[in-house]
C-alpha cells in the first residue's frame, strides 16, 4: 500500500475524502491508467452490444405483431405499449449504468465501477429474461448479442474489483441536509409536474409540464445524488397522480436528467447551461425512443419537439434563473 500522505493525483474536494491511496511512481501510474482505459473501452463495447440487441429484439416483436415499419403511425395495444416501454426502459437503464461504470473506472475508481457494473449486469439479465416472462418470442441474433454483452459485464465486474485503482473512503452517501432536500424538492417537483401537467395535456399522449425546473434547481444546488433522486421520485409521484401508465420510463428519463444536471454544481454558468441542456436532451430522447416503438415516428417526433421546446427549454431557463437567485439568497446552506 502506497503512503496515503503523499499528494493524490485525483482532484476531489478534501472534505469528501478521508483516505486516499495514490500511485506515486510514473511507470506504475501509466500502466494502471492503461488498464482503466481498457476497462472503459470494454464497457462501451458491452453497452453498444446490449442496446443493439435490445433494438433488434424490439424490431422482432413489432414484426411478430405484423408491424413492418415504425415510420408510420402504429396501432399497438395498450398492454403491448406498456410491455414494450418496460423492455426499452430496462435496456436503456442497463446502457446508462454500464457507461457510468466505465466512466468511473476511467477515473481510477475501479472497485466502485465494478459495483456499478454488477448493477448493470442484473439489469441486463432482466432485459434478457423479460420477453420470456411476458410470453413474447425471442430474436436469436438479439439474444446472442445481449448474452455476449452480459459476459463482458461479468468480466468487467471481476476486473473492476481486482484492478488497482484509487482507493477513496468517502463520507456517508447522503448527509441529513441532502435527505431533507430530496424530500422537499421531490414534493415540489410532484406538485409542479402534476398541476401543470393537468393544465397542459398533450394531443399525442402524456402531458407537458415544467416540473423539470425544480429538478434542475435541486441538481445544480445540491449535486448528482439529490438531483438524480429528485428526478426519479417527484415525476413518478406525479405520473401516478395523473394516471400515466408508463411511469417507469420516467425513472430513466428524469433520473438521468437530474444526475447529469447535478454535475454542474459549483460550476460556472456556462458549464451549468451546457449540462442542463444535455440533461434535457437526454430526457426528451428517452421518451422519443420509446414513443417510436409504441406510437410510430410521426407521433414520436411531434412529442419530441414538445418535450424539447415546450418542456425542457422553458424549464432550463427558469431553472438557471432560480438557481442563481437561490445561490445569492442562501449562501450559508449551499456552501
Amino acid at each position: 500500500m502506497i503512503d496515503a500522505g503523499r499528494t493524490p493525483f485525483n482532484n476531489r474536494r478534501k472534505k469528501d475524502i478521508l483516505v486516499v491511496s495514490a500511485i506515486d511512481f510514473p511507470i506504475e501510474m501509466k500502466v494502471n491508467k492503461s488498464r482503466w482505459q481498457i476497462l472503459f473501452a470494454t464497457s462501451v463495447v458491452a453497452a453498444v452490444m446490449e442496446f443493439s440487441g435490445a433494438l433488434l429484439q424490439m424490431s422482432a416483436l413489432l414484426d411478430w405483431r405484423d408491424i413492418k415499419t415504425v415510420f408510420d403511425a402504429l396501432n399497438v395495444s395498450s398492454s403491448d405499449k406498456v410491455n414494450f416501454a418496460l423492455y426499452l426502459t430496462l435496456a436503456g437503464g442497463c446502457l446508462a449504468v454500464i457507461l457510468w461504470a466505465g466512466a468511473t473506472m476511467l477515473r481510477g475508481f475501479t472497485k466502485r465501477g465494478g459495483i456499478l457494473t454488477a448493477a448493470a449486469l442484473l439489469t441486463g439479465l432482466l432485459t434478457l429474461a423479460l420477453p420470456a416472462l411476458l410470453i413474447y418470442p425471442y430474436s436469436s441474433v438479439a439474444s446472442t448479442l445481449i448474452a455476449l454483452s452480459l459476459v463482458l459485464m461479468a468480466g468487467l465486474t471481476y476486473l473492476g474489483m481486482k484492478t488497482p485503482g484509487v482507493e477513496v473512503k468517502e463520507r456517508l452517501m447522503m448527509k441529513p441536509l441532502d435527505i431533507a432536500m430530496v424530500a422537499v424538492f421531490s414534493a415540489l417537483t410532484a406538485v409542479v409536474t402534476g398541476t401543470t401537467g393537468l393544465m397542459l395535456p398533450s394531443p399525442t399522449g402524456g402531458y407537458t409540464n415544467i416540473g423539470d425546473t425544480i429538478i434542475f434547481v435541486a441538481a445544480l444546488l445540491f449535486g448528482v445524488r439529490v438531483g438524480g433522486l429528485v428526478g426519479i421520485i417527484g415525476p413518478v409521484v406525479a405520473d401516478l397522480f395523473v394516471g400515466y401508465p408508463r411511469w417507469f420510463v420516467t425513472v430513466l428519463a428524469h433520473g438521468s436528467e437530474g444526475f447529469i444536471a447535478g454535475l454542474g454544481r459549483n460550476r460556472s454558468i456556462a458549464v451549468q447551461t451546457i449540462l442542463v441542456v444535455f440533461g434535457g436532451f437526454v430526457m426528451a430522447s428517452v421518451y422519443f425512443l420509446v414513443n417510436v416503438f409504441i406510437k410510430g415516428y410521426p407521433v414520436a417526433i411531434v412529442s419530441y419537439a414538445r418535450d424539447l421546446f415546450g418542456q425542457a427549454l422553458v424549464s432550463i431557463v427558469l431553472g438557471l434563473v432560480l438557481t442563481k437567485a437561490a445561490e445569492k439568497a442562501l449562501p450559508s446552506i449551499l456552501h
